[in-house]
């Protein structure tokens, strides 16, 4: 029993480790950018993304801009995408990140288990708590993978919703700078966990035979 538990928790342990980072939707060009959009203190300004997948999302990355000289706040909202319209639909969560310096950061949004599992489409960016910092606009308007239809939202009158005028296409097909990481299974440590069940399964019936 004991070496059958010993077993158990070797493949448990394979089991976490059985899922490698892949990337579902990817604008992040690597270096340089065009612009960034301000939208304003406490007004959202969101991009329209496509997923190459619907898995679990485990960071998002988003490339943000600070033109204050002192450290601004910044809050990230991912959305489904409405079903019928395409537009902002159900919120599915938000992440707050403080101290952001000035000029150029990576932001990395770690999210939780399981989070936007079973959405493909979403809308994806952030509000700030002061003027001039926002999502930096890629050069590059065809993401890779995954897909946009270059529209923003943005909460121009900063009522903290999206309504139908708050839609626009920001001109020249720019889509937001950032990109999407996802959990997916890693063939040959699922095999390696099938292997390690079966070989389970042999001790429990070896044990009864010679009981």
């Amino acid at each position: 029993m004991k070496r059958a538990m010993l077993l158990l928790g070797a493949l448990s342990a394979i089991a976490l480790s059985a899922y490698a980072n892949t990337v579902d939707f990817d604008n992040d060009p690597g270096s340089g950018y065009q612009y960034y959009f301000p939208g304003g203190a406490n007004k959202q300004v969101l991009d329209d993304v496509g997923r190459a997948t619907d898995l679990a999302i485990k960071q998002i990355n988003i490339a943000f801009f600070n033109a204050n000289t002192s450290a601004v706040d910044a809050t990230v909202y991912v959305y489904a995408a409405d079903p019928v319209s395409g537009g902002v639909g159900t919120l599915l969560g938000t992440f707050t990140v403080t101290g952001i310096p000035n000029g150029l950061t990576p932001l990395q949004i770690a999210t939780g288990p399981g989070f936007a599992a079973g959405y493909q489409n979403l809308w994806i960016g952030l509000s700030t708590n002061a003027a001039q910092a926002g999502m930096v606009i890629s050069p590059n308007p065809y993401p890779n993978p995954g897909s946009s239809a270059n529209v923003f939202a943005w909460d121009d009158d900063g009522n903290g919703v999206i309504d139908n005028n708050d839609y626009w296409n920001f001109g020249g097909n720019p889509v937001a700078n950032f990109a999407i990481e996802t959990y997916v299974p890693e063939p040959a440590s699922m095999v390696a966990l099938s292997a390690g069940l079966a070989g389970l399964v042999g001790l429990r019936r070896r044990k009864a035979r010679t009981a």
